[in-house]
């Protein structure tokens, strides 16, 4: 009989992927006191924990940081090599890696030769850093009430599906995994 060995996995993203404790306080939108308001208290609500627990995971790391941007032309970017060193934890690497990043691109109307470049470079780093890693990138979705988004006019979401079909093409290309949560109609909720 053979032993179940969860998977270990890492999670890679902007604001709704952060959760203060996992990532660095400086750079989470969420924590135990702003959870709340989003329904949830503890990392344990976030989408990111929830796929890990419902896959019987363990969780390795996590390098999301809040108000970060996948195009270089903003503040700190996905593809920065000190991000994606987040997701070990010393030398325990991850087996599978959650991506979610871009809205903040889509609220600010990115550029899309940018965009496009430095989610390819932020893929072809995390492929470099974790060669052994599944890597999962999530299509980006709207919220299904008022969490995160409530300070964003609803039409600067409009060009969301633009962005969406760069992140598949880039997914394409680079031969890793996409979870189409567009395609699916699957809401944002924590």
């Amino acid at each position: 009989m053979s032993e179940y060995v969860s998977p270990r996995i890492s999670v890679h993203g902007d604001d709704i992927s952060t959760f203060a404790g996992y990532t660095d306080n400086a750079l989470s939108y969420y924590s135990e006191r702003t959870a709340k308001t989003a329904g949830f208290g503890t990392a344990e609500g976030t989408w990111w924990m929830q796929v890990t627990k419902m896959m019987g995971g363990s969780f390795v790391g996590n390098g999301a940081a809040q108000n970060s941007y996948v195009s270089m032309t903003a503040q700190y970017p996905a593809f920065l090599p000190g991000r994606i060193r987040k997701l070990a934890a010393g030398d325990v690497t991850p087996e599978i890696i959650m991506v979610y990043t871009g809205i903040n691109d889509v609220i600010d109307n990115s550029e899309e030769e940018p965009f496009r470049r430095d989610y390819a470079k932020m893929i072809e780093n995390l492929k470099k850093f974790y060669p052994e890693a599944q890597i999962w990138c999530g299509t980006l979705v709207k919220s299904k009430g008022p969490i995160l988004y409530e300070m964003v006019k609803p039409e600067a979401l409009d060009n969301m599906e633009f962005y969406n079909n760069i992140i598949r093409d880039c997914v394409k290309e680079a031969g890793v995994n996409l979870a189409d949560l567009a395609a699916q109609g699957v809401p944002y909720e924590s």
